[in-house]
């Protein structure tokens, strides 16, 4: 394809933005008779320097999008290119035009700025997932977690998992404690690889984690008949035996223990992270 039209990009972010918006017109031509072929996306374009060595690159032969928000920067490229007789246009120009009309104040003018937001989105989708996957003492992966929450059944462990995923961009994984020692043998291998400062074991008083796991078992076995199987699951005195075991065994590891009782999510979640040491959402 000698005779393709040549299209390069240049930006002083990742250059997605104009490639984004050349897709989508470039989708109207797919049925023309028409060759053209993106050379080259130049990113984080920021200095003269950096321009100058790409006009080393290009003659008039070449259509040139970029994406550049300093305004000396740009007024610059577009003052070479045109001397240059090189068609150009700067994507951004129209659109932050309209909008500092409109909203009657100047952008910030900072480059690579959607290249942040794209990060922390794609990192919080990735959060999700993972903390997804690794719920309940599932997954593969446990070695990139970012927090481990250890607890009883109904200590809440899954709801705090998914608020710090996805209001904080954090990799979690929640595993199941019950007393046992090949539990714990399994336990301990699995969290072998991990920073043991970012595992956290969840308590509750007894009379409260008794109710909230009765009203999971009427949930769970409606009709009377079947609800007598799990009578131990919701008897106070097993649970007190069972947060006695949680206690010791996270005092022995060196885990921090953190009481969970009629506490909201939020609250909870918060001082995970001011242990920590995340003074500021990550999102």
């Amino acid at each position: 394809m000698d005779d393709a039209k040549k299209i390069i990009i240049v930006s002083d972010g990742t250059g997605k933005t104009a490639k984004r918006l050349m897709d989508s017109v470039l989708a109207h031509y797919k049925r023309k008779n028409v060759g053209f072929s993106v050379e080259k996306i130049y990113q984080e374009v920021r200095d003269r320097d950096a321009i100058n060595n790409i006009l080393k690159e290009i003659d008039s032969g070449y259509l040139v999008l970029y994406s550049i928000i300093a305004q000396d920067l740009s007024k610059y490229f577009h003052r070479v290119l045109t001397g240059k007789r090189i068609l150009h246009l700067n994507v951004l120009e129209p659109m932050v035009k309209t909008m500092t009309k409109y909203l009657g104040v100047n952008p910030d003018y900072q480059p690579g700025i959607l290249q942040i937001i794209d990060d922390n989105y794609y990192r919080k989708v990735d959060s999700i997932g993972f903390t997804v996957e690794h719920d309940d003492g599932l997954g593969k992966f446990i070695d990139q977690a970012e927090v481990v929450l250890l607890g009883l059944s109904r200590t809440c462990k899954t709801p705090i998992s998914m608020y710090l995923a996805c209001n904080f961009g954090m990799k979690v994984a929640n595993i199941p404690i019950f007393p046992d020692q090949n539990m714990e043998e399994t336990l301990l291998e699995r969290l072998k690889p991990l920073k043991q400062e970012i595992i956290f074991g969840l308590m509750m008083r007894p009379d409260v984690l008794a109710h909230v796991r009765e009203e999971r078992s009427q949930y769970l076995a409606p009709d009377s008949i079947y609800r007598a199987d799990l009578q131990g699951y919701h008897d106070v005195r097993r649970i007190r035996q069972e947060l006695r075991y949680c206690r010791e065994f996270f005092n022995r590891m060196g885990w921090q223990a953190i009481d969970v009782t009629r506490r909201a999510i939020e609250e909870i979640s918060h001082e995970i992270l001011e242990k920590l040491g995340y003074e500021e959402p990550r999102i």
